[in-house]
């Protein structure tokens, strides 16, 4: 099926929809994070459909489902708002699952299952874990900049924390800027650019400890939404529960105070939130390319977050098949000490000056958006 969405068709009824940058999504997601699971080493976790990126679509017309069509097909999980009942017929004639029930539905399709599933087999500890012992209880929570309010469960789950854990770079950036106050232990995790698995081991390890020290009540403090492209994958269940707290991405909240600069509105049509290394999520780089095309194609923007070291040339490829004109934003190291923006056409010599600037920053997304707005 060819995705026909028309990026210029804004019906009125679209004020009626929420934001898919704002919360609406992810606490869609948190509500049904645990209505399919996959067994690894025993135990059964969660797959949450915006775990490793997604798809998410306003439906308001059948032409809308095209893109709908091709994503679930290429194995992408896809949130949806409008209307539901077309959207369930198509979870059904593709073999996919509905789940939810509000102004947001996820349609996850069983290739996402399994591709989740082995990333969860390879980055979770192997053998049976401890017997014995307190049980854990892991709240995690989200922490995000001054700008964005603080839930009153972020603020519950850290008041009765005998220890908070998060990133060295959480700590010396976004803590600070949060408004949040913390008077529990905290104990940090090197953040590795270059070995995010690294850098999940390493919250399991200081979990572990914690626990076998006695500490049963921790709070995970993480940037944006704890439950997409973070750590929890990487945590492993034994002896231990993990309860999320949803928040927005600080790559779409960066993307959010961007398109506010825009004449229009870039996720009137969608928006697609993918990682730029496809391998860290058990996903090839020819699966994100592919899809990069079909979704620039329909007109929905893309956010490519863990970009600093992700397939920019790749990318530029899905651009050339779009068959219009499109940009390109950098938004790097956002409420850190050293923010920047840096806009170009989405065309060779745009593309080498995004490859050079990225390198000056740790964490760096790129939108790719419709130029004609």
């Amino acid at each position: 099926m060819t995705a026909s969405v028309s990026p210029d068709r804004v019906g009125p009824d679209l004020q009626a929809f929420p934001s898919l940058t704002g919360p609406a999504v992810f606490d869609a997601a948190a509500a049904v994070r645990d209505a399919i699971t996959v067994e690894v080493g025993g135990r059964r976790y969660p797959v949450s459909p915006v775990s490793t990126g997604f798809l998410a679509v306003h439906v308001r017309a059948p032409a809308d489902l095209a893109v709908v069509a091709r994503a679930l097909a290429l194995g992408r999980a896809v949130a949806v708002t409008g209307d539901h009942a077309a959207a369930a017929d198509l979870a059904a004639a593709t073999g996919g699952r509905f789940t939810g029930h509000g102004p947001v539905c996820f349609l996850t399709p069983d290739a996402f299952v399994r591709r989740h599933a082995a990333v969860l087999r390879r980055r979770l500890p192997t053998g049976p874990g401890p017997a014995d012992g307190p049980r854990q209880r892991v709240s995690a929570v989200p922490i995000s900049p001054g700008t964005l309010p603080v839930r009153p469960a972020t603020r519950a789950a850290l008041s009765r924390a005998g220890a908070v854990v998060m990133t060295d770079w959480t700590a010396a950036n976004t803590l600070p800027r949060s408004g949040l106050r913390v008077d529990a232990a905290c104990v940090t995790v090197p953040y590795d650019i270059d070995s995010y698995d690294a850098t999940i081991a390493g919250f399991n390890r200081v979990l572990d400890r914690l626990r076998d020290d006695g500490v049963t009540e921790v709070a995970l403090l993480m940037e944006g939404n704890p439950d997409t492209l973070d750590v929890l994958d990487g945590i492993a269940l034994h002896r231990r529960t993990v309860r999320v707290v949803p928040g927005v991405p600080v790559a779409l909240a960066a993307a959010e105070e961007y398109a506010r600069s825009l004449s229009a509105d870039p996720f009137r049509v969608g928006l697609a939130y993918l990682s730029g290394l496809p391998g860290r999520h058990g996903q090839t780089r020819a699966e994100l390319h592919e899809e990069l095309a079909c979704y620039l194609a329909a007109g929905v923007t893309c956010v490519l977050v863990e970009m600093t070291f992700g397939d920019l040339r790749g990318a530029m490829h899905a651009v050339s098949r779009a068959g219009h004109a499109n940009r390109l934003a950098l938004l790097t190291d956002f409420w850190s000490p050293t923010p920047s923006t840096l806009v170009v056409d989405a065309d060779d010599a745009g593309a080498a000056t995004v490859a050079k600037a990225r390198a000056n920053g740790t964490l760096n997304t790129v939108l790719i958006h419709d130029a004609r707005t």
